[in-house]
């Protein structure tokens, strides 16, 4: 049986290869748990371990782990999660209460026009509850000291340096793609993903580098297997608010000045806000049959997995949304 495993596994990838295009995924809240376990134990059947240029950022306000166990070994996000605080939330949510609240906290002059603070609950327990204006205001106050610094350093070394490429390619045999691709996970029909989702996209279109690929994975509201009937008729009022944002994008809705951080930071989107937008429900037979989340889970760590590690993923780059023409040829744009 072990031995089947790994044949299935080099079949997502070239069989034998060492091919590898540079990639960051970022998970966002529970569905990036169920994904980037299951990548990283790809990784690590096909390669023996997870090289450098493919690195796993997972953001969520629930300190929770995710993982999985593949052949006896473990795979959790304990290594690459970033824990996102909630007590900055819980502290402005009490003072939001009080008839004085601009003079307790006068920085929430910054946040005026973007928030709507008669809305802002703080309930205890993991995540946000889907609590939208909750999840709007978290993001703000935690992105400077948490995210930031996570997607500026993950960014900067996005393409691996000319001596780790030469290690790479000559030493440990790789053959290391001049492409990158930056996927973003995240679940469509909740809140700590919808809220996260936009600010998340703004930062790295701006910041990635000029050769890279910006693609989103959103889970739709079908793919909530085990929430409540409530919960995910909320996921699909969110998750329709969220893909209306997205399209109005296209059609030149600005996302311009807005305030991420209590120092100031402004945040500003120009053009589109990804290269490519799939999105993932899990359903079969169109609706006859559902997946299981742990299916889903794997099906997207496969797809993952297979563009970054085959001449496959290679040339789809070409096709699905790589926004710079000057990575092709003459011939092949002829």
């Amino acid at each position: 049986m072990k031995e089947e495993k790994n044949m299935s596994i080099r079949a997502l990838a070239d069989a034998g290869n060492r091919f590898l295009v540079p990639t960051t995924v970022f998970g966002i809240g529970g569905y990036g748990k169920l994904v980037l376990p299951r990548l990283d134990a790809l990784y690590s059947q096909h390669f023996g371990y997870r090289p450098r240029p493919a690195s796993l950022v997972e953001f969520d306000f629930d300190e929770s782990n995710g993982e999985t166990t593949v052949e006896g070994k473990r795979f959790t996000t304990a290594p690459y999660l970033i824990s996102l605080p909630k007590k900055p939330l819980e502290d402005i949510a009490g003072k939001l209460k009080k008839e004085n609240r601009e003079e307790l906290v006068p920085w929430l002059k910054n946040f005026n026009g973007y928030i709507d603070f008669d809305k802002v609950k703080y309930v205890e327990g993991p995540g946000l509850n889907m609590f939208m204006q909750s999840a709007n205001l978290a993001w703000r106050l935690v992105w400077e000291s948490h995210v930031l610094p996570s997607l500026t350093v993950n960014m900067k070394n996005l393409h691996p340096s000319p001596k780790d490429r030469n290690k790479l390619e000559r030493k440990e045999g790789f053959q290391i793609s001049n492409r990158s691709i930056i996927f973003v996970v995240a679940g469509g029909g909740s809140t700590t993903g919808p809220s996260g989702l936009i600010p998340l996209l703004a930062e790295l279109k701006r910041n990635k580098p000029v050769d890279s690929s910006l693609f989103a994975i959103i889970f739709t509201p079908r793919s909530y297997r085990d929430k409540t009937e409530a919960h995910r008729q909320k996921g699909r009022a969110i998750f329709s608010a969220t893909m209306e944002i997205l399209t109005e994008f296209f059609n030149g809705l600005e996302f311009k000045e807005q305030p991420y951080g209590l120092s100031g930071y402004r945040l500003n989107l120009e053009g589109h806000p990804f290269d490519h937008l799939f999105l993932v429900d899990g359903s079969l037979s169109g609706g006859r049959a559902e997946m299981e989340s742990d299916q889903i889970g794997s099906l997207v760590a496969k797809f993952i997995f297979k563009m970054t590690t085959s001449s496959l993923g290679e040339k789809a780059l070409g096709i699905l949304g790589n926004s710079n023409s000057g990575l092709l040829s003459e011939e092949e744009e002829r």
